[in-house]
């Protein structure tokens, strides 16, 4: 790209350009820094000599006064200059009047703030904010609405008493216990999983949330508060825990003798009808054989793990197993190989159960 077309380009842009070589002569000073500043000669104290002398960036406000005595207060960004090998052979600063530099600043801060309100609204997670006094300053629409209040509701009110005033066991929680108050007095962030948010209705529902510190100029202003309503988790995980625990039940049941071994023949799991078919006292006492031991003639699990391993499955197969006390007795196997993703044999499992 020509010089001529740099050059021009420099010219004609509204912000003041300034830049100095190493001994603090003045190289480039387009229009708007001599409309600013009344020329080539730059006061001492100008952030440019700063960031060539400490070889540090600074962003600060400036008195700059023109040809005609005016002050006009500028926001000047300066920074050194390096060559490829990273010496300093200069400085550069951009001014631009203090009133258009805070204006753009607002602009950006606004659309800055538009942008985070968009994607704080497109979240389902409840997101809130208190002050120090535990006052609501801003909600999300979806924390509105899992906690049953319209948005301008919220506003002004201390979250502790509205929505977390209670324990899990019905027990009142004094605000001095509570995990969010903790984030404002100590400045430490927290994450729960086991307490509940009550709504407008006086219902509760269990949450997970976490709390974190907002700072300003390095001190706790206040705290941001994300949430979700895990009910739709807990009944699922209630449901499966019912669901084991019935499994469970008809395991041990069951007149059956069910088993888990792996391939390498340790017993992974066994219920009460296999320990007492084979004479143990406990399923601990029975899982801790070799597997092969239990078998009459050793080699002939060898036989049948070879059988699982191409075939898949064991059905109706009679066999001779030794019971604790030296016993052989006879009986029926019905078995499978499970398998990972990559058709691995992880275990194998199966029910034995005694001739009729």
């Amino acid at each position: 790209m020509p010089d001529e077309f740099l050059a021009s380009v420099l010219e004609s842009a509204d912000v003041a350009v300034l830049a100095c070589e190493t001994h603090g002569n003045i190289v480039v000073a387009n229009r708007a820094a001599r409309k600013l500043f009344g020329g080539d000669v730059l006061p001492r104290n100008h952030p440019l000599f700063r960031a060539l002398e400490t070889g540090t960036a600074l962003t600060v406000e400036f008195a700059a006064v023109g040809v005609s005595g005016v002050e006009t207060n500028v926001l000047v960004s300066a920074k050194p200059l390096l060559d490829g090998d990273g010496n300093r052979i200069g400085a550069i600063a951009t001014c631009a009047p203090l009133a258009s530099a805070l204006e753009t600043q607002r602009g950006q801060a606004e659309e800055a703030k538009k942008r985070l309100e968009l994607l704080l609204e497109s979240t389902g997670e409840g997101v809130y904010e208190v002050d120090l006094e535990d006052r609501c300053t801003f909600t999300n629409g979806s924390a509105a609405a899992m906690l049953g209040y319209r948005r301008e509701d919220l506003l002004g009110r201390r979250m502790h008493e509205l929505i977390h005033h209670t324990d899990s066991k019905g027990q009142p929680r004094p605000l001095a216990d509570c995990a969010i108050h903790r984030v404002l007095r100590d400045g430490r962030g927290c994450q729960i999983d086991d307490e509940s948010f009550f709504r407008a209705d006086g219902s509760s529902f269990p949450v997970e949330y976490s709390a974190f510190p907002i700072l300003e100029a390095g001190a706790v202003c206040g705290a941001v508060v994300t949430f979700v309503d895990v009910s739709a988790r807990r009944r699922i995980e209630a449901a499966l825990h019912e669901s084991e625990t019935k499994y469970r039940t008809l395991f041990e049941t069951v007149s059956e003798g069910i088993y888990q071994t792996s391939p390498n023949g340790e017993l992974l799991g066994a219920n009460r009808a296999l320990v007492e078919m084979l004479g143990y006292d406990s399923e601990n006492e029975l899982r801790a054989q070799d597997v092969s031991d239990l078998y009459a003639v050793p080699q002939e699990r060898e036989r049948l793990t070879a059988k699982l391993e191409t075939e898949g499955r064991l059905v109706d197969v009679e066999l001779l197993l030794k019971r604790k006390d030296g016993r052989i007795i006879r009986v029926i196997e019905n078995a499978r190989a499970v398998r990972d993703e990559r058709t691995q044999v992880i275990y194998y499992e199966g029910t034995l159960t005694l001739p009729r």
